[in-house]
C-alpha cells in the first residue's frame, strides 16, 4: 500500500503521527541553546610557553625552535607558525580540516614531553590551547578600586571570581591586570657587598627558615603523638627578623640589608575603564552552554556580589554578547513571522478558499518542526544560520503540497470522489515531487561535506534545509491527501456559487492564462527569436556583471569599535597606557553614539600570554581601546563611518607608531581568525632583505587609495643592555658564564625565595635589588657577583656593558623567519583590492632566497571559493543525474539544465541594483538556486510528457502543460520569493550576513520563473520537434503501407 493510500485510509493514525512530531518538536525547541554562530572548533592548537625574564631572541632560540622541531612531526599538520616575545613563546599548529583536534592535541602533548627536559629550567611547562568559539568571552567587566591595597586580589578571587565560576554554564574566568600580592625583598647591594653576601644566599636562607618538617610519630603510653617542627613564617614581620649571618660578632638580620615590602608584583599590563586603572574580568562559557542563559545567570550573581563588596570597589560591564545575539536572532525570527504571513497571503490569493488554504498551511508547521528535532539530536544551537534555513524553507516546504493539492483539485473538478482524487492525484504527482525534492537535496548534500569557515557557517543550513524538505515531501504524500480527502467536497451537479471577489480574481487568472498561452504559442512558434533573445540578454548581463566585486565574509554592524595601536618599540607599558587615554578622549569627544560605561582599554603584555588566547594583541607597546555603540537603528552613522572619523583623529597622535581601526563586529573578526583583508607574507633567512622588501611593499601600499591602515611587522628592535663577558678574566676570578648570568638575573629579575602562606593562600617571596639600584645602566655595571671562593666581584671588572637593540617579536612560518605587510580595505571589494595588490607585487624586485606570498582573507577567500566551485559543479551533475533517472532520458534533463545559466541574469542584476558583491553568502545562494530553479521546470516537463502519453498533439501538450502549470509555478515561485523577502529587506542587526543570500535568491527566482514558463517550453520544443515530425512521418508511412 502506497503512502497516499495508507494515509487516506488511516486518517487517525496519520493525525497521531503528526501530532507526536509536533510535540517532540516543541520539547526540542525548549531545550535548544541560543547563540549567534554555530559552534566553531578551528583546526588549530596553540602551544604557549612562559619563560620569565627572557628576551625575544632567547625565547626563540631556547624555547620556540626546539618546540617547532619536535612539533613539526605532528600528524595531519598543514602549517606551523610561531611568535617569540619577551617572556613567552607561541607555537601555532594548523591542521587540515576534518582532522581530529583532540587526537592532534594528545599527539602534540606526547611530542612536547620529549623536548621538555631540553627547555630552560626557568621555563614553565608548555600549555596547549584548542581554539573554539567557547573561548570568546561572553561578558567582560571592569573592576576598579580607589587604590590598590593588600588583600584586594583576595577579594577579587574569593568574592568575585569564585562565585562566578560556580554559575551554571560558566566555563572559565580570566582576569587581566589584576594586582598580585608579593613579598618583596628589596636588597641594598652596598650592604650585601659590605657583609659579603649574595642574593642566592639570602634566597637559600629564607627557604630553609620557611619550612615545616614532620618529625615522625612517638608512642607515650596509650597515646600516639605526631612530632612536627613548624617553621613557616606566620607574619611578614617574621621575615624581617630572619638571621642571615654573624658578622664580627654581630647578628645581621634580613631587615639590616633589605627593605621588606608586602606589596604587589611588578606588571606590564593595564586595564583602564571610565573609573581609572583596574582589572579586566572576562567570563567564558562552557562548550554547549546556552549563551543567553549564562549571561543572565552571571549578571544576576554579579548583582548579588556587588552588594557584598567594599564600597570603593566598582564593577562595570564593558562587553557583552547577548545584545548581538538577541538582536540578530530577533531580526531573523521577525523575518520568519513575516515570511509566514506573506506565504499565507500568496496561498490564499491563488486558492481563494479557506479549506484549500488550510491544507497548505498545515504543511508549514509540520515541515519546519522537524528542524528543531534534528537540531536537538545532533547538538546544534539556535543561531543565525539555523534560523536562515527556516526562512529559506518556509517558502519551499509548501511547493510539494501546492503541486499535489492542485492535481487533487483537478480530479475532484472532473468528478472524482475526494478520497479517490486524493489517492490518485497524489500518486500521480508523487514521482515528480520526489524528483523535485531530490534535486534540491542534491544541491544541499554536498554542502554537508564542506570544510573551513564555509562549513562552519553553512553546514547547519544545508542539513536543516534538507531535513525540512524531506519532511515537506513526506507531509505532501501523507498529510496533504489525508486532509484533502476530509475537507474537499465532491463536485456537485449544481454549479457552485462563488463570491464576487472569487469571480473577479478567477476572471483575472483566466485572462492571464489565456494571454500567457498566446505568448507561449508565439514563443514556441518563433524558437530562434526566443532563444536568441535570451542568449543576447544573458551575454549583455554577463558584460554588465564583469566588474562586480568579490568579498569573503560580509562584515556586520554589531556596534563594536576597537582601536589597536602601537607606540614606538621600547616604549614602556605605563607610557603606552598614557597614550591610550588620548585615544579614549578622542572617542569621548567624537562618538556620542557610544554606550555609557563601555569605553575601556587593555594595554601591555601578560606573563602567560592570556591576552593572546582570547584574541587580543599584546606587547608592552601595544594597546587596544574598546567601545560599544548603540543599536544600528538608533544612530544615524554606521560603525564603519564612525571608524573613519576615529581613524583620522588617531592618526594625529604623534606617539602612535601604527594602528588599525576595527568597526563592526568583534565576533566576525574572530570568525575570520583575526586576519586582515590583505596580508603579504615575506619569508626567508636574510632578515635585512626581508625588512627591505617589506618596506618597499608598504611604501607602495601607502600610495594606494583603496588600502588603509597599512602596517608591517618589521621589528625595529628594542633597546637592550648587553653584557659581554671576558671569559679569560672571569675564569681567573673563579667565575663561569652560568654563575654570572644566573646572579645577574637574580639581581634584576629576582630570585625565588619560597612562598608566604596566609589564610590558605600562597604568595611569592622574591629577592632582588631594590628598584633604585636597577633602573640605570650604571646600576648594571655595579652588580656584584659571588665567585667560587665566596668573594664579591664587581661585574664591570670582567665584563663590558653596552647599549644595543634586540627583537621585540620574532615571527616564523614553516620554521623560517617571516615579515608581514598588512592592510584594511578602503571602500573597495576584496577581489578588486587583490587585483591591485598583485599588480603592485609584480613591480617589486624580490631577491633570491626570499618568498613573497599573499595571505590573509585573500587566501581564505580563494580556498573557500575553490570549495564552492567544486560544490557548484557537483550539485549540477547530481541534479542532472536525478532528473535523468526520473525521466529515463538524457535529453529532457539537459533541456531543463540548459536553462540554468539564464537564471544568473537575475542574480547579476540583483547584485548591480543593490550593490552587493559575490561573497561566500551570495555564492551559497547561487548554488541553492540550482536545486530550486529546476523544480518548476521538472513539473512542467513531466506534465508535458504525461499529456503526450495521453495522445495530446505535441504543440497542444506543450501549450496545455504551460497553461495548466502556470498557477502552481507562479504560486511556488512567489511563496519562495516572498518567503525570503523579509530576510532580504531586513535592516536589523546581522542583516549584512543573511540579507545578501535573500537578495541573490530572489533575483535568480524572478528571472528563472519567466525562463520556466517561456524558455523551457521553447527549448523543449526545439529539441523534441524534429523527433516528433520523424515519428509522424514513420507512422504515416506505416499507415500508407
Amino acid at each position: 500500500m502506497k503512502l497516499p493510500e495508507l494515509s487516506v485510509k488511516r486518517p487517525v493514525a496519520t493525525a497521531m503521527i503528526f501530532i507526536a512530531v509536533l510535540l517532540f518538536g516543541l520539547v526540542s525547541l525548549q531545550k535548544l541553546p541560543v547563540d549567534i554562530m554555530p559552534k566553531m572548533e578551528l583546526p588549530t592548537i596553540t602551544v604557549i610557553t612562559v619563560y620569565p625574564g627572557a628576551s625575544a631572541e632567547e625565547v626563540e632560540q631556547q624555547v620556540t625552535k626546539p618546540l617547532e622541531a619536535v612539533l613539526s612531526g605532528t600528524e595531519n599538520l598543514k602549517e606551523i607558525k610561531s611568535s617569540s616575545k619577551e617572556n613567552v613563546s607561541f607555537v601555532s599548529l594548523e591542521f587540515s580540516w576534518g582532522a581530529d583536534i583532540n587526537q592532534a592535541s594528545n599527539s602534540a602533548r606526547d611530542l612536547i614531553e620529549l623536548v621538555k627536559r631540553h627547555l630552560p629550567d626557568d621555563a614553565q611547562s608548555p600549555v596547549i590551547f584548542k581554539i573554539n568559539s567557547s573561548m570568546m568571552p561572553v561578558l567582560v567587566y571592569g573592576i576598579t578600586a580607589e587604590e590598590n591595597y593588600t588583600g584586594i586580589e583576595k577579594i577579587i578571587e574569593d568574592k568575585i571570581a569564585s562565585p562566578i565560576r560556580k554559575v551554571e554554564g560558566v566555563g572559565t574566568v580570566i582576569y587581566l591586570a589584576q594586582p598580585t600580592r608579593e613579598i618583596k625583598i628589596n636588597v641594598d647591594p652596598g650592604k650585601l657587598q659590605a657583609y659579603n653576601m649574595s642574593i642566592s644566599q639570602i634566597s637559600t636562607i629564607l627557604k630553609a627558615e620557611n619550612i615545616t618538617i614532620p618529625g615522625g610519630n612517638i608512642k607515650v603510653g596509650k597515646n600516639d603523638f605526631a612530632v612536627r617542627v613548624p617553621g613557616e613564617f606566620s607574619s611578614v614581620e617574621d621575615i624581617k627578623d630572619i638571621v642571615l649571618i654573624n658578622f664580627n660578632d654581630r647578628i645581621i638580620t634580613l631587615k639590616d640589608v633589605a627593605d621588606i615590602e608586602d606589596s604587589f608584583k611588578e606588571k606590564d599590563e593595564f586595564a583602564r575603564t571610565k573609573n581609572g586603572l583596574g582589572v579586566a574580568f572576562m567570563v567564558q562559557k562552557q562548550s554547549g552552554a546556552n549563551t543567553l542563559d549564562v549571561i543572565k545567570a552571571t549578571r544576576k550573581k554579579m548583582a548579588e556580589i556587588k552588594k557584598q563588596l567594599p564600597k570603593d570597589i566598582v564593577i562595570d560591564e564593558i562587553v557583552n554578547t547577548d545584545e548581538v545575539i538577541t538582536q540578530s536572532i530577533g531580526s531573523l525570527s521577525s523575518s520568519i513571522w513575516w515570511a509566514l504571513l506573506f506565504v499565507s497571503i500568496v496561498v490564499f490569493a491563488f486558492l481563494r478558499e479557506w479549506k484549500s488554504s488550510l491544507i497548505i498551511f498545515l504543511t508549514i508547521p509540520f515541515s519546519l518542526i522537524i528542524a528543531f528535532i534534528v537540531m536537538y539530536l545532533v547538538g546544534y544551537t539556535i543561531n543565525i544560520f539555523s534560523l536562515m534555513s527556516l526562512v529559506i524553507a518556509i517558502g519551499m516546504v509548501v511547493d510539494n503540497a501546492i503541486v499535489v493539492l492542485e492535481n487533487i483539485t483537478q480530479h475532484v473538478e472532473k468528478g472524482a470522489k475526494p478520497k479517490m482524487a486524493a489517492i490518485f492525484g497524489t500518486s500521480e504527482m508523487g514521482m515528480a515531487i520526489s524528483a523535485s525534492t531530490l534535486t534540491t537535496l542534491m544541491v544541499f548534500i554536498p554542502m554537508v561535506f564542506m570544510g573551513g569557515v564555509v562549513g562552519i557557517m553553512f553546514k547547519q543550513l544545508a542539513i536543516l534545509t534538507s531535513a525540512t524538505m524531506i519532511a515537506s515531501l513526506f507531509t505532501a504524500l501523507t498529510l496533504t491527501p489525508m486532509v484533502s480527502s476530509k475537507l474537499l467536497k465532491a463536485k456537485s451537479k449544481k454549479k457552485k456559487k462563488h463570491g464576487k471577489l472569487f469571480n473577479a480574481s478567477e476572471k483575472i487568472f483566466s485572462v492571464t492564462e489565456s494571454k500567457y498561452k498566446k505568448l507561449l504559442n508565439w514563443a514556441v512558434s518563433h524558437k530562434i527569436i526566443t532563444i536568441s533573445s535570451a542568449i543576447i540578454i544573458f551575454v549583455f548581463s554577463l558584460y554588465v556583471g564583469k566588474n562586480l566585486g568579490t568579498d569573503y565574509i560580509p562584515e556586520f554592524d554589531a556596534g563594536d569599535l576597537a582601536i589597536v595601536f602601537e607606540t614606538p618599540v621600547g616604549t614602556s607599558a605605563e607610557e603606552t597606557d598614557r597614550v591610550s587615554q588620548k585615544v579614549q578622549k578622542i572617542i569621548i569627544e567624537n562618538v556620542p553614539e557610544r554606550v555609557p560605561g563601555t569605553l575601556a582599554s587593555i594595554t601591555g603584555q601578560t606573563e602567560d600570554g592570556s591576552l593572546t588566547t582570547v584574541g587580543f594583541s599584546e606587547g608592552k607597546n601595544v594597546s587596544t581601546v574598546l567601545c560599544h555603540l548603540t543599536l544600528p537603528n538608533k544612530r544615524e552613522r554606521t560603525a564603519k563611518e564612525i571608524g573613519e572619523v576615529i581613524r583620522k583623529k588617531v592618526a594625529e597622535i604623534p606617539e602612535i607608531d601604527k594602528f588599525h581601526v576595527s568597526a563592526g563586529s568583534l565576533l566576525s573578526a574572530a570568525l575570520l581568525g583575526n586576519k586582515k583583508p590583505i596580508e603579504i607574507n615575506i619569508s626567508g633567512n636574510d632578515f635585512e632583505e626581508l625588512n627591505r622588501v617589506a618596506s618597499q611593499i608598504k611604501n607602495k601600499f601607502d600610495n594606494t587609495s583603496i588600502l588603509s591602515d597599512v602596517s608591517t611587522t618589521i621589528d625595529k628592535g628594542k633597546l637592550e643592555i648587553e653584557i659581554s663577558i671576558d671569559k679569560k678574566k672571569a675564569s681567573s676570578m673563579a667565575l663561569n658564564t652560568a654563575m654570572i648570568a644566573m646572579q645577574v638575573r637574580q639581581s634584576i629579575y629576582g630570585a625565588d625565595a619560597g612562598e608566604y602562606k596566609e589564610k590558605g593562600s600562597n604568595y611569592d617571596i622574591v629577592v632582588r635589588y631594590a628598584p633604585d639600584h636597577r633602573n640605570k645602566i650604571e646600576d648594571i655595571k655595579n652588580i656584584t657577583v659571588t665567585n667560587l671562593r665566596g668573594k664579591q666581584i664587581l661585574l664591570s671588572s670582567f665584563a663590558t656593558i653596552t647599549e644595543g637593540s634586540g627583537s621585540l617579536e620574532i615571527k616564523r612560518t614553516s620554521q623560517q623567519r617571516i615579515v608581514s605587510v598588512q592592510a584594511n580595505l578602503n571602500n573597495t571589494s576584496l577581489g578588486d583590492a587583490t587585483t591591485k595588490v598583485k599588480d603592485i607585487l609584480a613591480t617589486i624586485d624580490v631577491p633570491s632566497g626570499i618568498d613573497v606570498n599573499i595571505g590573509g582573507q585573500v587566501t581564505s577567500q580563494g580556498e573557500s571559493f575553490s570549495d564552492l566551485y567544486l560544490i557548484l559543479i557537483l550539485g549540477i551533475l547530481l541534479v542532472y543525474m536525478v532528473m535523468a533517472a526520473q525521466f529515463e532520458s538524457f535529453l529532457d534533463p539537459f533541456i531543463i539544465m540548459f536553462a540554468l545559466p539564464f537564471g544568473l541574469i537575475g542574480v547579476i542584476w540583483a547584485f548591480k541594483i543593490t550593490g552587493i558583491t559575490l561573497s561566500i553568502t551570495t555564492f551559497i545562494g547561487i548554488i541553492m538556486l540550482i536545486g530550486i530553479v529546476v523544480n518548476n521546470a521538472i513539473v512542467l516537463v513531466d506534465y508535458t510528457n504525461l499529456l503526450r502519453q495521453r495522445e495530446y498533439k505535441f504543440i497542444d501538450a506543450v501549450l496545455e502543460a504551460g497553461r495548466s502549470r502556470m498557477r502552481p509555478v507562479l504560486m511556488t515561485s512567489l511563496t519562495t520569493i516572498l518567503g525570503m523577502l523579509p530576510m532580504a529587506m531586513s535592516t536589523g542587526m546581522g542583516n549584512e550576513m543573511f540579507s545578501p543570500l535573500g537578495i541573490t535568491m530572489i533575483g535568480g527566482l524572478l528571472v528563472s520563473t519567466v525562463i520556466t514558463l517561456l524558455l523551457v517550453p521553447t527549448i523543449y520544443t526545439a529539441f523534441h520537434y524534429k523527433s516528433v515530425i520523424k515519428e509522424r512521418n514513420e507512422q504515416a508511412l506505416i499507415t500508407n503501407i
